[in-house]
């Protein structure tokens, strides 16, 4: 009975904390909603705005969502913590009566939430452009009046905002993993999509990151951003709290797999091929160099892990190798090759973070 009890105490204080939890997200959006509107008001006030384009509702819309996501994700990971981390104890996931432990705000702690939040941003900003050109082809040549622009904006905004606090307030390794995977698929596609020349395909994957517009900026800075992410998450993909000493060394190979990773990855957006190609290829087959160690080492520092991860590690690295040998026998072209390995990469990285997640709940 007094087990029954408990368990009932618990359910109930679950369902108040998640209520709770919902209404501080309705009061974020509500309040960035105003806030959203009242902004764009003097932009848009006497105005018929194109849907989408320079100067456009989804334009203005985008940019204001990109710096309300960044805010509403430090917002989101302050709620209910004593300090700014990126994964922090709540007290939702306590026992009733049972307060977190004051936690230091440290210098990684705060690199790793900015560089998260702003993965938020950039995703809400892109999605919004991607939607705007979308609605903009569906109704071709209409225009937006100033009171019309100003609501969708503010909703816009607020939706935004209510959306990334709750992401925020609920993150793990299991949620960030699919964060990372829409924030890659979502800046790589807006870059093709809006590539001045179509048959960028042609010559390598790298040839979107090499003129000077936007589509350009779009494909360097997910790539550097999608590195900072991943050198950020490796700590909690790797951590070492209550691990035997025989198991540190296991896991800190595979820490530095990740961080090496993450830093060429980002390496290859900061040095286009324009810029240095040596640099470039390096960080390029750095990076891959990496994950083939990676997938190897991880074995021993996740023995606990299902064997279909372990198995599906060698078939991606087996396939990287045969698209290699495709590509150096004139079978496939560099594109092909470059998109394969880098979707089998993130693919398997993307997994490996479930896989973390799962490991750390259990």
């Amino acid at each position: 009975m007094t087990e029954t009890r408990q368990r009932s105490t618990e359910r109930v204080t679950a369902r108040a904390a998640a209520l709770n939890l919902e209404g501080a997200a309705i009061v974020v959006g509500g309040a960035a909603l105003v806030l959203g509107a009242l902004a764009s008001l003097p932009f848009f006030w006497g105005r018929s705005l194109p849907i989408a384009g320079p100067g456009s509702v989804s334009q203005f819309t985008a940019l204001a969502a990109g710096v309300v996501g960044v805010v509403a994700y430090v917002v989101g990971r302050l709620w209910h913590r004593d300090a700014l981390t990126p994964f922090g104890g709540s007290p939702s996931r306590q026992p009733a009566g049972d307060h977190p432990a004051r936690r230091a705000v440290t210098a990684s702690a705060v690199f790793d939430t900015i560089v998260i939040g702003i993965a938020h941003g950039i995703i809400a900003l892109l999605g919004w452009l991607a939607l705007g050109a979308v609605l903009a082809d569906g109704f071709t040549d209409a225009t937006v009046y100033a009171v019309s622009a100003t609501a969708l904006a503010g909703v816009a905004v607020g939706v935004t905002a209510y959306a990334v606090f709750l992401s925020a307030t609920r993150i793990d390794l299991m949620r960030l993993s699919t964060v990372l995977a829409v924030f890659a698929i979502v800046g790589i596609i807006a870059a093709m999509l809006s590539a001045p020349d179509p048959h960028w395909w042609q010559y390598h994957l790298s040839a979107l990151g090499m003129s000077n517009t936007v589509s350009s900026l779009t494909f360097n800075l997910t790539l550097i951003v999608a590195g900072l992410m991943m050198a950020a998450i490796a700590r909690y993909a790797t951590d070492l709290t209550g691990v035997e000493p025989e198991q540190r060394p296991r896991l800190l190979r595979v820490r530095v797999c990740l961080i090496l990773i993450g830093v060429l990855l980002a390496g290859v957006g900061l040095f286009p091929l324009d810029v240095s190609q040596i640099l470039h290829n390096v960080s390029a087959v750095g990076m891959l160099i990496a994950f083939a160690l990676l997938v190897f080492w991880v074995r021993p520092a996740l023995p606990g892990a299902p064997r279909s991860f372990f198995v599906f590690g060698y078939v991606s690295f087996g396939v990287i190798v045969l698209v290699a040998v495709f590509f150096v026998t004139g079978y496939y072209v560099l594109t092909a090759t470059e998109l394969v390995a880098g979707v089998i990469v993130f693919g398997w990285l993307t997994v490996f973070l479930r896989v973390s997640g799962a490991g750390a709940r259990g």
